[in-house]
């Protein structure tokens, strides 16, 4: 039996407390029935003599004792403080995020109507130096999305491997989300450097992300890659890293972002002024994804393939990939009891001692 915050053994004891109306009609009955008798020598001063204290207090002595009985049952009947201590069990899921952070990355073709109207007011000069460009890029989307993929898993192992020109692990399986959320965010940083930016090496990031998940005792290993080109600088070959991938049981699904056609927001400069201004330009077959590759990664390993053109379609993308891969937690529940009937019946003793001293000395009665 629960009371509020208190739960209570023996709750069978509080049948206890029906006693009380029936000794209060008791004591009723034999106060009312009560009769003394006395001699006076002047009954006519006598009927004037007001009642004293003593007299209109006199119900104090039985009240205490009631109290005390209403107190000894309360403690009778066990309070006790529940805490509760949840243990959770869970097989958990080891995710590598691999994130393509070639110079391609930082195009802009990934915004909506509403953004590319923005920019194309602002001033393309600064917007280039500053970088501040970069958040509305392939990159800048993709990282806003991972973000968001990352808040939501609650006990998985999450790491992240970023790859250019060349790979590197950027985070290792970890717990600790906040750390690599502002990884995550410096990791365009790496974009701008020319070491990293001018090539794609899609199989030594697949296999550079392997190299977290080789000796992982997680039920399920997952690489969730995410580029925007093709492979042109992997010492290991994509097909290769797909093939170790599925020896190690990690299951890899693949992204490509990017548009397939179209015209897109760049910058552009002025050949006789140096000027910087906004401009579109078409997309050239040279900027496209090597979905044949993408695919086959994936179906080898037992993953999906995906393609993005927009900031919509990856959230839909890595919303599915996280339905995919839900961890099984079992939770069990235990409950620790404090025992709380000392201070009920402490207190129905210190009453109990109240009104055997009240009634040995200023309510004593006299037959």
């Amino acid at each position: 039996m629960d009371i509020g915050s208190l739960h209570f053994q023996n709750p069978e004891a509080f049948w206890l407390l029906l006693l009380v109306p029936v000794l209060i009609a008791s004591y009723i009955y034999r106060n009312r029935r009560r009769k003394s008798t006395i001699k006076f020598p002047a009954l006519a001063i006598a009927k004037k003599a007001a009642p004293s204290s003593r007299v209109r207090f006199r119900h104090i002595v039985p009240a205490l004792r009631l109290a005390a009985l209403c107190c000894f049952v309360v403690a009778l009947a066990r309070p006790q403080n529940a805490m509760e201590v949840e243990y959770t069990s869970t097989d958990g899921v080891d995710i590598m995020l691999a994130l393509d952070i070639s110079g391609s990355m930082g195009t802009l073709d990934m915004l909506t109507r509403a953004e590319q109207a923005k920019l194309g007011v602002m001033n393309a000069e600064r917007m280039l130096k500053s970088g501040n460009y970069w958040k509305y890029s392939r990159l800048g989307y993709a990282q806003e999305v991972i973000a968001e993929f990352i808040q939501k898993r609650h006990s998985d192992r999450i790491g992240l491997s970023a790859f250019g020109s060349r790979s590197m692990t950027q985070c290792p399986l970890t717990l600790d989300y906040g750390s690599l959320l502002e990884i995550l965010k410096a990791s365009g940083d790496l974009a701008r450097d020319s070491v990293y930016a001018s090539q794609t090496a899609i199989g030594d990031g697949l296999m550079n992300a392997l190299a977290r998940l080789q000796k992982s005792e997680a039920k399920s290993k997952v690489v969730v890659l995410l580029t925007d080109g093709r492979d042109n600088a992997s010492l290991v070959p994509p097909m290769r890293a797909a093939e170790v991938a599925q020896s190690l049981g990690v299951k890899v699904y693949t992204i490509g972002v990017g548009k397939k056609k179209g015209k897109i927001l760049s910058f552009q400069q002025n050949p006789w002024t140096g000027e910087i201004s906004w401009g579109e330009r078409e997309i050239t077959p040279e900027e496209g994804i090597d979905e044949n590759v993408l695919n086959a990664i994936a179906l080898k390993t037992g993953g999906r393939f995906y393609r993005a053109e927009n900031k919509e379609e990856l959230e839909r993308i890595y919303s599915q990939i996280d339905e995919l891969e839900k961890t099984e937690i079992e939770t069990i529940a235990y409950a620790r009891y404090a025992e709380k009937f000392y201070p009920w019946l402490l207190a129905g003793a210190l009453l109990i001692l109240l009104e055997l001293l009240l009634a040995n000395t200023r309510f004593v009665r006299i037959p």
